[in-house]
């Protein structure tokens, strides 16, 4: 009897232990495949033990149970181990619980540590926001220097759907290093991807529902704001971005927050300016959310940076983006996906927005696949924009997909390419090269044609061999030109580089074309070139390459050793190529407008490293920049010592050209002008930039990740400002960067630099260089003939030149300038056998033109068809092509920018305005002063306010030195003036204490706020 109770005993036990076991591993892959992603799921789980409601008003409360999985190495160089726990919300921290149970690993079936421990937060469950992240850290006590290293870290939402988290999980924790608290979100590590190290974590047994607060409007504690408060809420507004205002401007703004409109205030910044995320915050939020009248959708930008996590705030943004066509989303892609990081879930408004727009158009489709592809090289979030590149490709179809994958293949055998290039020895890299295209051109037999990946409306079929080359500087990047598809098209040109990051480039390029699209929708055409750049992975990517478009280093070069110390360089070389006035007039026009936009831009966005070598040039005239490294004015720096000096690009060379010669100086009045005019428009779109820059912060750019970077460009677009006085700051700019000595060094240094490596590319030998205008297997010139000869005080000969397109064009030559170009053809070409030069001994004393005119004609024939390396000379070229002699019939001009019949009498240009007491005037132009002796004056102006006595009321501008057009915009201001009526302005104009001119203005029958030109007496009155 008590050996059959002993084995029922037994029995016993061992099915309670087995039932308890069975529960345990059901427990377990429960708990696995609620914390993982898994294809398998426990068939009749036994429930979980139930426990009660931690209910809102309880305290936060989980269990930290434990770390498994700790590697071994650890175990040798730490001999415990703790971790603390974080609540943070919209990059700031809630509350932090650090444990200081310092516990050593422990072996079961693995490495664990073991704490079982119970941590609570001080904070009501209802107090808490719903986008709450909990981050878990966990250190190592060194065993050396008991210091506390940081091992691992993982965070995971609070409230990933409308309820909490419950019941046990395990989290894979990352070895990483620890993001920043702004990129804290439930994207930045993927806990549900298994890993090595994994964290247990027991939560309460039943979670609780979200309840968003019923919005309530309470206005019983807020005052009406005075006209005064409303004013300085439009000053606030100016801010832009509520990372550029105080705690105190916050403070204020959030006060006054029901009275917050769409014309005096912005929504991001009234959100922003919220004191907290309490749930009555919340609600009042979302209240002004609702109540907002949206008129432009792109103000809304600001809605989805790190700062603004919550979801329905989130979700009216998109709404508003929603309302954009599909072309102007498209300029704003690079943005939203970076936003995608602070979205909640992938099933965002957000996410569908991107995948809905992705089927409506191939354009959207493609640049978010390359943008998607790129961003999986980012350290944080690579899981989520993995899970939506699937996505994107599960919704593209077959179609668009293989067409990916073409692209995806064309760029892997561009970088295999790339490599052996620059493994290869210096004299083989153009046979490894050569060698190499050949995987191109079997590439193309395979797949026939696919779409360029930097534009998807250009189909390529195949490469030109001839045309490739490598350029030789230090990341060498190859240039490939690729077939294009349309036979009517022209072959496509690209760069494909390898170890530089382009990102920052493709970031710089695209707030121009921003800025571009904001001047045409104003109807102003800046002539810009702005050319194409794509990140295709990790340091690597693709830049459309511009036709015909030369360096100005490379063109100062070929001006000597002194090129870029002379006035006439680019006068020079744009009149080799435009022998007709017609085509130098547009020529001129094009880079009048194109060099005025590319000043403001690189103003606004301080592109520095800055020289002639990425500055490049178009015979149509269209001037551009290239290279963007560096930005923000993070200026590079030699000796301590900022190497660009300047505020913008703006030599004298360049105003040289634009004043042609000084012949017309009101052309820089204009210069002037369609500056300022450009950088008032893009001043009135601050919002927008900074918004653009700020959703980029978190994207690892190197020169763009902190509020000081915003600051920079913010106090560069000083949308604080009025017009006027923008005009005038602008104009101090151009002035400073047209007298900074610095830059023509900086560019003469570049060209020494290079005098010894003069070609930037190795090309095959069956091609010389696009760029290169002095050499080419075509003549340039036909023949040039002597018309006439005219006995001036010089005498010139009148010579007619026919170019190779028959074009014909005329110049003016001294018998001196022909025994000038024979010495210097003679130096250059010592080598060669040249014909002889018909001297001036040569020559009959009597008067024999005819004599004169048949050597001449001879010995310019001889060289125009002797060898081409002559006649194509940059000496014979600028002999010729220079300084051309207009037509007896003058066609008009296109650089139509002053006045047609201008009249000679001095005046001066003037603003004046009036508002709250306050007269202002803006002093913009002068034209036609001269001193009593005809001589141009250094002239300035001074003002009297009368009847006020004249030593109280005197104001005075800058003197410009020696100018008969001098340009000023600058603003002279007097206060307290109770009324216009009875007051006259003494204008009174002097070169030192010589007198100009003057004029009396009745201010009470002033056109105010209007430009006016006002004529210039020649006596004070």
């Amino acid at each position: 009897s008590f050996h059959r109770d002993s084995q029922t005993s037994v029995k016993g036990f061992i099915e309670k232990v087995t039932t308890e076991l069975s529960t345990s591993i059901y427990q377990l892959i429960d708990v696995y495949c609620h914390s993982f992603y898994a294809d398998f799921q426990p068939v009749n789980a036994p429930g979980s033990i139930s426990s009660v409601n931690p209910g809102l008003h309880s305290h936060l409360s989980f269990t930290v149970y434990a770390v498994h999985n700790i590697p071994e190495a650890w175990m040798g160089s730490y001999k415990a181990f703790s971790f603390s726990c974080w609540l943070t919300y919209a990059g700031k921290k809630l509350c932090q619980v650090r444990n200081y149970r310092n516990i050593p690993v422990k072996k079961l079936f693995f490495f664990l540590v073991n704490w079982n421990e119970t941590i609570n937060f001080p904070l009501e469950i209802k107090s808490l926001p719903r986008e709450s992240m909990l981050t878990i850290k966990l250190f190592g006590t060194d065993c050396a220097t008991n210091n506390a290293d940081l091992l691992a870290w993982t965070c995971l939402p609070l409230f990933p759907k409308k309820k909490s988290i419950f019941g046990s999980l395990l989290f894979s924790m990352t070895l990483q290093n620890e993001p920043p608290i702004e990129l804290i979100a439930p994207g930045v590590w993927d806990g549900s991807q298994p890993s090595p190290v994994t964290l247990q974590i027991d939560f309460p047994a039943i979670g609780w529902e979200y309840m968003r607060p019923d919005p309530e409007e309470n206005r019983t504690c807020l005052e009406e704001p005075t006209k005064e408060c409303l004013k300085h809420i439009a000053r606030l507004s100016q801010k832009q971005s509520p990372l550029l205002l105080s705690e105190e401007k916050k403070r204020y703004l959030w006060f006054y927050r029901f009275y917050c409109n769409n014309e005096n205030c912005s929504l991001p910044l009234v959100l922003g300016s919220s004191p907290g995320w309490d749930e009555r915050t919340v609600s009042e939020m979302h209240i002004i959310l609702r109540r907002w009248t949206f008129s432009r959708p792109l103000e809304e930008l600001g809605l989805l940076t790190s700062s603004f996590p919550d979801q329905e705030i989130r979700k009216v943004a998109v709404q508003q983006l929603n309302t954009l066509l599909n072309d102007e989303l498209l300029e704003y892609l690079p943005q939203l996906v970076q936003a995608v990081k602070f979205e909640w879930n992938l099933e965002s408004p957000l996410v569908e927005l991107l995948l809905h727009r992705s089927l409506q158009s191939i354009q959207v489709a493609h640049r978010l696949y390359w943008l998607l592809k790129d961003a999986q090289n980012e350290v944080y979030f690579k899981s989520w924009y993995q899970k939506l590149l699937a996505a994107l490709q599960f919704c593209a179809g077959k179609a668009l997909n293989d067409e990916f994958s073409k692209e995806r293949k064309l760029i892997k055998i561009l970088g295999d390419i790339g490599e052996k290039v620059k493994s290869a020895s210096d004299p083989r890299r153009q046979e490894v090269l050569r060698k190499e295209i050949g995987r191109l051109e079997q590439f193309f037999q395979d797949i026939n044609s696919c779409h360029l990946p930097l534009n998807p409306a250009l189909r390529i079929k195949g490469i030109n061999r001839d045309a490739c080359s490598y350029f030789t500087s230090n990341a060498l990047p190859l240039k490939i030109t690729f077939i294009n598809a349309n036979p009517m098209g022209n072959n496509i040109s690209i760069i494909f580089k390898a170890g530089d990051d382009l990102r920052q480039d493709m970031l710089v390029l695209q707030i121009i074309q921003v800025m571009d699209n904001i001047w045409l929708q104003e109807g102003l055409d800046m002539q810009m070139i702005i050319y194409r750049c794509l990140s295709t992975g990790k340091n690597q990517g693709l830049i459309q390459m511009v036709p015909d478009a030369i360096t100005l280093a490379k063109i100062h070069r070929h001006s000597g050793l002194i090129g870029p110390l002379k006035e006439n360089t680019i006068k020079k070389w744009f009149s080799q190529h435009n022998h007709l006035k017609a085509d130098y007039d547009k020529a001129l026009r094009n880079f009048f407008y194109s060099c005025a936009g590319w000043c403001v831009v690189t103003f606004i966005l301080g592109v520095c490293d800055r020289h002639n070598d990425n500055i490049m040039l178009i015979k149509s005239g269209h001037m551009f920049h290239i290279d963007f490294g560096k930005f923000l004015g993070h200026a590079q720096t030699f000796g301590g010592i900022k190497r660009d000096r300047a505020p913008f690009i703006f030599t004298s060379e360049m105003e040289y050209f634009i004043t042609e010669g000084g012949k017309n100086p009101q052309h820089f009045q204009d210069f002037v002008e369609l500056c300022c005019r450009a950088y008032n428009i893009v001043r009135k779109h601050s919002q927008l930039l900074l918004n653009l820059l700020e959703m980029m912060l978190h994207a690892g750019l190197p020169e763009l990740s902190g509020i000081q970077d915003l600051k920079y460009v913010y106090d560069n677009l000083r949308p604080q400002d009025t017009d006027l006085e923008a005009t005038s700051h602008f104009t101090k700019k151009i002035k400073e960067s047209l007298e900074c000595f610095p830059v023509k060094l900086n560019n003469l240094i570049h060209t020494l630099a290079q005098m010894s490596a003069i070609s930037p590319a190795k090309s095959t030998p069956q091609t010389l260089p696009q760029e290169s205008f002095l050499l080419s297997t075509t003549r340039s010139i036909q023949r040039a003939t002597i018309l006439g000869f005219s006995k001036k005080p010089s005498n010139l000969y009148l010579i007619q030149v026919t170019h190779s397109n028959n074009e014909t064009s005329l110049t003016e030559k001294s018998f001196d300038q022909f025994s000038t170009l024979n010495s210097l053809l003679q130096t250059q070409f010592a080598s060669l056998t040249l014909p002889e030069f018909p001297h001036w001994w040569h020559l009959p004393f009597t008067n024999s033109d005819h004599k004169r005119f048949r050597d001449l004609n001879h010995y310019m024939e001889q060289i125009l068809n002797g060898p081409h390396e002559v006649a194509n000379s940059d000496c014979v070229l600028s002999f010729f092509l220079s300084e051309p002699v207009q037509h007896a019939v003058e066609e008009p001009s296109l650089l139509d920018l002053g006045e047609k019949f201008p009249d000679k009498n001095p005046k001066v240009q003037l603003v004046i305005s009036y508002e709250d007491m306050k007269l202002t005037i803006l002093v913009k132009h002068m034209k036609n002063i001269h001193l009593p002796d005809g001589s141009a004056p250094s002239a300035h102006v001074e003002f009297y306010l009368l009847p006020y006595p004249s030593e109280v009321r005197r104001r005075k501008t800058k003197s410009v030195s020696k100018c008969t057009d001098p340009t000023y915009n600058e603003i002279v201001v007097y206060d307290e003036v109770t009324e216009l009526q009875g007051h006259v302005l003494m204008l009174i104009v002097k070169s030192k204490t010589v007198f100009v001119g003057a004029i009396n203005i009745q201010l009470c029958s002033v056109p105010l706020n209007e430009e006016k030109w006002y004529p210039l007496g020649n006596s004070i009155i």
